[in-house]
């Protein structure tokens, strides 16, 4: 595969005729004023994080705080209340009480002392995680179904809903680069 041909379709038409020769980049390369357009490849894991972020948010009715508290205690494994006091947070989450009681903590290890006390993302929290890497990655398509996306209701439709949608069935056409394939297979 050529530099030029991992360049969107658009961007093909813009460079015929032009003396711009997209080259992939390579460890060993030095610059060159000959070849100044590199394009790198591995470096679009989050590309597409925006619509995916949005699309979990709405499927599971979590905010993007609560989202990225999740995405943090789920790289930690597991935890203490200590931990989680230290994650950056907003006022909605600053309460261990009000985190313990939402369902997606689990006690893993009880103490007389409320500090020594060991918790782990429950399945539920597991499952938005797990679901959020699966669709980063491509692994798993996004639902464009009504049932299973809250953005292809019609009923709970909004404008930018459409457009995410839109976004999500041209995701789904497109085949899943080898860079990131390496990640589930």
């Amino acid at each position: 595969m050529t530099a030029k041909e991992t360049l969107p379709q658009k961007a093909q038409e813009t460079l015929k005729g032009t003396n711009i020769k997209p080259v992939l980049q390579n460890d060993t390369d030095k610059y060159s004023k000959k070849r100044f357009a590199y394009v790198y490849q591995g470096y679009d894991m989050l590309q597409n994080i925006y619509t995916i972020r949005t699309y979990i948010q709405k499927r599971y009715g979590i905010d993007q705080m609560l989202l990225e508290i999740l995405l943090n205690l789920m790289g930690l494994k597991i935890f203490t209340r200590a931990d989680f006091s230290n994650l950056p947070k907003s006022f909605t989450y600053a309460r261990w009480k009000t985190f313990k009681d939402s369902e997606y903590v689990n006690l893993l290890m009880n103490h007389y002392d409320t500090e020594k006390r060991i918790y782990t993302l429950s399945a539920k929290g597991k499952n938005i995680v797990i679901k959020f890497y699966e669709y980063l990655s491509g692994e798993k398509k996004i639902p464009t179904n009504g049932q299973k996306n809250p953005m292809a209701n019609k009923n709970k439709q909004r404008v930018y809903d459409k457009k995410k949608l839109q976004l999500i069935k041209k995701l789904n056409k497109l085949e899943v680069p080898e860079h990131k394939r390496f990640l589930f297979e």
